[in-house]
């Protein structure tokens, strides 16, 4: 039970909250907060909170797994830098859940970027959850001493 769950939810600053991992698999080198998130309702998958990264980015065998690249909508081409290198994709709108361990969990129609990559090239990079279209549509808050995330819609 995270320390400050019942003052964080009753309080109304959050509605659930989550244990984070420290490191994202396969990357034990560096820090981050790597959160669980439910991708269009059926698929867990770890991704760094990323506050500048401008959207989430999605694995595209992901998003093609989910189907989401069959929905119609705002699916405009754009160029996203990733780790250094520039990659063509689409942004697409798809839900993402941060599943509470504690209290209620959050779905948010998130602004995803899909990178366009080759069939026999496989997405080399983590998922990220970004700042525009997700982020900034929740209230969050990180408690290092217990890898505790905190979450509530805004």
């Amino acid at each position: 039970m995270a320390q400050f769950a019942q003052f964080l939810i009753s309080g109304g600053f959050a509605q659930g909250v989550t244990h984070y991992q420290d490191r994202y698999p396969g990357e034990e080198y560096s820090a981050r907060v790597v959160l669980p998130v439910t991708v269009e309702g059926c698929l867990s998958v770890p991704a760094i909170v990323d506050t500048g990264a401008p959207w989430c980015v999605i694995d595209p065998e992901i998003a093609r797994r989910v189907g989401t690249a069959v929905r119609a909508g705002y699916e405009p081409a754009k160029r996203l830098m990733v780790r250094g290198t520039l990659y063509e994709g689409r942004l697409l709108r798809m839900g993402i859940s941060l599943e509470a361990e504690q209290g209620d969990s959050l779905e948010i129609d998130a602004t995803v970027f899909v990178p366009m990559l080759s069939p026999s090239d496989p997405w080399p990079h983590p998922n990220f959850v970004g700042l525009d279209g997700f982020l900034n549509r929740i209230r969050f808050a990180v408690d290092p001493g217990e890898n505790a995330f905190y979450f509530g819609p805004v």
